[in-house]
């Protein structure tokens, strides 16, 4: 057996052993702005034309589609728990400050106390709702999904042109009532907070929830906190 053809260091040039590398002319397989992704396995994007042209035209799982459905609700209610409750504890701060516990008729105290707190509650309800929408519209989901991958697939800018990433952020989504760019999408809808009902196809509900409670940190033990408010407030 011979070793012709196999590239040698030559003669008097010290190579550390016996092979050299050979130099290849030829591009790298390509990874960015391949055409062969699909939705949960995705190419990434090099360029806002492959970002908007792929995440526009992706087939959709209809399991994801549910999924977010289930989970931006849970997340929404959550979402209006934890705003209220800030709401109100800043409230019963302030109108125990400007209320001293009186040494006499203390019933009466307590009675306006829940009056005043109720009625609070009831003002500012509906500007907290009115944040963002408690549910996702029947025929917007896809198109909101759509957006939502845009902006967590897009190019990043310190490897690309910044223009590139702009160009996704600014793309315009039609919805059923109105069009909104990418990052109109994002403030209105925050749907990046449910980005792992996206990620995958959960075979049952238990493993949704499981997901939904490891992504929701920052929104969990609002629900124990209004009863311990609620608790305290029937004791006062």
């Amino acid at each position: 057996m011979t070793a012709d053809g196999i590239n040698r260091a030559p003669a008097g040039i010290p190579s550390g052993g016996q092979f050299v590398a050979t130099n290849h002319a030829e591009a790298p397989i390509r990874l960015f702005d391949r055409t062969d992704g699909s939705f949960l396995n995705p190419a990434p994007s090099a360029t806002a034309e492959h970002c908007i042209q792929f995440w526009s035209n992706v087939e959709i799982p209809d399991e994801i589609i549910d999924q977010v459905v289930d989970a931006y609700a849970t997340f929404r209610q959550k979402e209006i728990d934890q705003d209220m409750e800030q709401h109100m504890t800043a409230w019963r701060t302030h109108w125990e400050e400007q209320n001293p516990v009186p040494k006499r008729n203390l019933e009466e105290y307590q009675e306006r106390f829940k009056r005043e707190y109720e009625q609070h509650r009831q003002s500012v309800l509906p500007g907290v709702v009115a944040k963002r929408p408690e549910r996702l519209g029947q025929y917007d989901t896809r198109q909101l999904i759509r957006a939502t991958k845009m902006l967590i697939h897009r190019p990043n800018p310190a490897r690309f042109p910044p223009e590139e990433e702009q160009k996704v952020l600014d793309e315009p989504v039609e919805l059923y009532n109105e069009t909104l760019t990418v990052r109109q999408i994002d403030q209105k809808y925050s749907l990046y907070d449910v980005r792992y009902a996206m990620d995958k196809v959960f075979r049952n509900d238990n493993a949704l929830l499981e997901a939904l409670q490891s992504q929701s940190e920052q929104l969990s033990g609002i629900h124990e906190q209004l009863v311990h408010q609620r608790s305290d407030f029937n004791n006062y």
